[in-house]
């Protein structure tokens, strides 16, 4: 026999709370679970699915929610799409066809690309304005794109590893444009 509480209750933790505890917490009670003062989630990718699938918690939905372990991008896309708050999370994949895939922005991945000739420029700076966190690119050998997709790309913050590889266009360049490229790589 089981016993069943009919309470409401309120949880005043605020960071760090584990997703399976609250899970477990809204299993022992009919009443209302109010969640509003987290600011904070932990868990795998399942508990959290959980947690979220919960009907009696309120004042999820907000948080942010960090991963000690790394996320596939389609693990990624699912968890972000539980919260408004940030993800905080290492992104597994490293291939720039799968990375595209990332739907959500202001997130905190860290992320690794792994391709290493042909990389689109255009595509490089898309993805790195999908996280906040780093974007590690020294594995890229050569980048194609436009004057002013490379100017781009060679403006933004969260990229490193690049300087050192090839740069190829597909239209001619005039000599002030060789000379903007010729600046912003060590690559021939």
């Amino acid at each position: 026999f089981r016993r069943v509480l009919f309470r409401s209750i309120t949880v005043t933790d605020t960071t760090g709370v584990s997703a399976s505890a609250l899970t477990t917490l809204a299993g022992k009670t009919t009443g209302a679970v109010t969640a509003s003062a987290v600011t904070s989630v932990t868990g795998s990718v399942s508990e959290l699915s959980a947690l979220y699938a919960v009907t009696n918690i309120t004042g999820l939905g907000n948080e942010a929610i960090s991963f000690s372990s790394a996320l596939s991008v389609s693990e990624a896309n699912t968890v972000s799409a539980l919260t408004t708050g940030a993800v905080t999370a290492t992104i597994s994949d490293g291939d720039m066809s799968t990375l595209a895939g990332l739907t959500e922005t202001g997130n905190v991945y860290t992320i690794t690309v792994t391709d290493t000739t042909g990389v689109s420029a255009s595509a490089l700076t898309t993805l790195a304005g999908k996280t906040t966190g780093a974007v590690t690119a020294s594995a890229v050998t050569s980048i194609t794109g436009s004057v002013s997709e490379l100017s781009a790309l060679y403006a933004v913050t969260n990229i490193t590893g690049l300087g050192n590889e090839a740069i190829s266009f597909s239209s001619a360049l005039s000599v002030s444009e060789a000379n903007t490229v010729s600046a912003l790589t060590d690559g021939a």
